[in-house]
């Protein structure tokens, strides 16, 4: 095919460019397909966009496409989904596309996970059969005669050499037959009857015909998921597919297996980053092709391609980690809730404590419809009393003396309980107390964390960890004292006032897998533990039957944050921890440990009412002209050299301050942690209360800022809808 012949095709490749690149392409092509192109001196992977376009360029300037794969990723949809998300977020698109394509297609893998199989002898395999096989054959042979004694597995098969090839011969020959090793389904469970809340919501959800988006108010234990359960039900109906998103990885086996056992016949996938490569490939996969109707996913899931989608569903939706905080910045609930709104299909979000963003737009915009579940699902059970505690002055006594009865109380009564404290380590500072050092970070402007299992300073910023120091760096004293108190601390000190409790600590150290988590809720059921300590890792979706007691320590550093969101943050965090408490037929008890028991947060709190809250910290929000009553948008520099870094954020903000727009911007500010992993850091915000106007001056600043010749020395990105700060 000659130059004229060749059609012009638009690809997305993974670059920190905004444009689509021109490439001629001979073959017959269609967009989402996935082609190898020239690029410089490389070959990159790239996504066909557009087909047979026109080009300004000269033809004979245009590269040809080396290699065409005939796998559409991604079909029109959601290219949609993808310009817009590039538009709103401010990144390039061809990196925004690039987001959502597995990393084995990326590295030029297109299988998914090998599968496992076991070989079993069939009817027609005899030792007469075996004698019959050529002499010098001997590892068939010898193969064959182990069959018909047991079935072999891949491993057992390695043994012996060319095993693949006398395999395939006697599958070939009807002799040996194959079965893919599955996991074994757990127990079917019948769909329980909803109460009148769950019934009314149901109805009026399936009543939907095209988009509308849903917000599920629940109080925890309100039966949220049989919610979800009921209505995916009558949606995978016709080969109907459905995405439910959930903000951590370590909710995801639990609510898989819950899934699982109600809709047994049905394909159920994961995803999420703790998978295996080829795991989360053939998953995604499943999802593609139609195969599997029900996906658990966090955030990236949004972006996973359909076959016939009918409904998006996110749980917690409060959770801040549906909103990514590197590269491409989106939030999993906008950009689901714009999918859903491009497929004409319905939006469900839930949550006992609801952001105040999607709050508002349901209670006062009336974007959502609010639907409300005021009563746990199990009718035996009630919402947990909740006392507020002074917190113990003592230092060598960090629970008070009525946290220390309940929790007696609890165990006699051969209960289970739960102890939140948001630290890991064994305490937040090694400390001189004659010159009053303290271990610092190198790399962070932050203080290392002491891990007395492991006799190490470890800063949970960037991960950098050495032996405990002996001595002061500054002083020389060896008379170095522990401040503070994290999860470690507290399991050691409960071990010394219980000893007779079984008692297990909850955090990243010790819950590193999917294995972990499935023994805790197994030790939890099985009530094989009596304490559990924890950060925030427990503060969400598990249901333990039997835990009737929850203390919370040390919360009230969150009260007074400049990050205006702490507050609602607090809340929720709390809320959650409590709900935690008597989900069974037994009266739940929380305890909040405070120096601040009038705080009027912690009286919302032991009321459990979070209208009230909600009520309240919107119009303080709307007064003090806070999200999400304006918009906002961040641009977050760092770099090793500091005078780069202030050059750059000086530039950048005359720039901005020059532009004739209804955008505020406010100086350069430093951060919290000013030095992170190495880099010193930079922020500078922006607000207006016109979205188009806020997207176009982020537009003109990415413009500017790409032409800056001091823009390579440092590392920017422009944070939409920023929620760390």
């Amino acid at each position: 095919m000659n130059l004229k012949e060749s059609q012009i095709i638009k690809v997305a490749i993974d670059v920190p460019v905004d444009d689509l690149f021109d490439y001629r392409c001979s073959e017959q092509v269609d967009v989402g397909q996935f082609v190898v192109v020239p690029f410089g001196s490389r070959k990159l992977i790239g996504i066909v966009v557009e087909v047979d376009v026109n080009t300004t360029l000269p033809l004979n300037k245009i590269k040809e496409v080396i290699r065409v794969d005939e796998e559409s990723l991604f079909n029109t949809e959601l290219f949609k989904l993808f310009r817009f998300v590039a538009s709103y977020y401010q990144y390039p698109i061809g990196q925004t596309i690039h987001t959502a394509v597995p990393s084995r297609i990326k590295q030029g893998v297109t299988r998914g996970k090998k599968k496992n199989y076991i070989f079993n002898a069939s009817n027609n395999l005899s030792y007469e059969v075996i004698h019959g096989f050529p002499k010098n054959q001997k590892n068939l042979i010898k193969i064959a005669t182990q069959l018909l004694t047991q079935p072999m597995n891949e491993i057992e098969l390695k043994t012996v050499s060319n095993w693949k090839k006398h395999i395939e011969y006697l599958i070939n020959h009807d002799l040996v037959t194959q079965v893919e090793i599955t996991p074994e389904a757990p127990q079917h469970s019948a769909p329980l009857i909803l109460n009148s809340e769950q019934s009314e919501i149901v109805e009026q959800i399936k009543k939907t015909k095209g988009f509308e988006a849903f917000l599920i108010h629940g109080i925890t234990g309100s039966g949220k998921t049989e919610v979800y359960m009921h209505l995916i039900d009558s949606l995978i109906k016709n080969e109907g597919q459905v995405l439910v998103m959930v903000p951590e990885i370590n909710l995801t086996p639990q609510l898989e297996d819950r899934f699982q056992s109600r809709f047994h016949t049905k394909k159920i996938v994961s995803l999420h980053s703790h998978l295996s490569q080829p795991d989360r490939l053939e998953n995604w996969r499943l999802a593609k092709s139609g195969e599997a109707q029900i996906v658990i996913g966090t955030r990236l899931s949004v972006f996973t391609p359909f076959k016939n989608l009918t409904a998006i569903m996110m749980d917690e939706e409060h959770d801040m980690s549906f909103k990514q905080q590197d590269n491409l910045r989106y939030h999993a609930r906008d950009v689901g809730m714009m999918r859903a709104k491009l497929l004409n299909i319905p939006f469900i979000a839930g949550s006992a404590t609801p952001s105040m963003e999607i709050w508002h737009r349901a209670v006062n915009e009336k974007k959502l419809k609010l639907l409300s579940l005021t009563k746990r699902a199990n009718e035996d059970a009630t919402l947990p009393r909740v006392d507020l505690i002074k917190t113990s002055q003592d230092l060598d006594e960090p629970l008070s003396t009525y946290l220390k009865d309940a929790i007696q109380h609890r165990l006699d009564q051969q209960q289970q309980v739960l102890i939140f404290i948001n630290r890991r380590g064994f305490a937040p500072v090694l400390f001189c107390s004659s010159c009053g050092w303290q271990a610092d970070c190198n790399r962070c402007s932050s203080k290392l964390v002491v891990h007395k299992n492991k006799q190490q300073l470890r800063c949970h910023h960037c991960d950098y960890q050495r032996t405990i120091d002996s001595s002061c760096q500054e002083c020389g004293n060896v008379d170095l004292m522990t401040l503070g108190k994290g999860t470690q601390k507290i399991e050691e000190q409960l071990a010394r006032l219980f000893p007779l409790a079984r008692i297990k600590r909850v955090d990243r150290d010790t819950i590193k897998n999917k294995k972990d988590l499935d023994q805790l809720y197994a030790d939890m059921h099985d009530q094989k533990l009596d304490i559990l300590v924890g950060t925030q890792m427990l503060s969400k979706g598990h249901d333990f039957p039997h835990l009737t007691l929850v203390g919370i320590l040390d919360a009230d550093h969150a009260l007074y944050s400049s990050d205006f969101r702490a507050g609602e943050r607090l809340f929720s965090q709390l809320v959650q921890v409590a709900g935690r408490s008597g989900r069974a037929s037994i009266k739940g008890e929380v305890v909040i440990e405070t120096n601040f028991p009038e705080h009027p947060l912690y009286k919302k709190i032991q009321s459990q009412d979070f209208n009230g809250f909600a009520k309240e910290e919107l119009q303080l929000r709307k007064e003090l002209h806070f999200p999400p009553f304006v918009m906002q948008a961040m641009l977050k520099t760092e770099s090793k050299n500091k005078k780069y870094l202030e050059a750059f954020v000086t530039q950048c903000f005359q720039f901005m301050s020059n532009l004739p727009s209804k955008v505020t911007c406010f100086p350069p500010v430093r951060p919290y942690l000013e030095r992170l992993q190495g880099f010193e850091r930079s922020h500078i915000y922006m607000q207006s209360n016109n979205r188009t106007e806020l997207n176009h001056f982020l537009s003109e600043l990415r413009s500017f800022i790409s032409a800056m010749k001091i823009s390579s020395r440092v590392k920017w990105v422009i944070d939409v809808d920023p929620v760390e700060f």
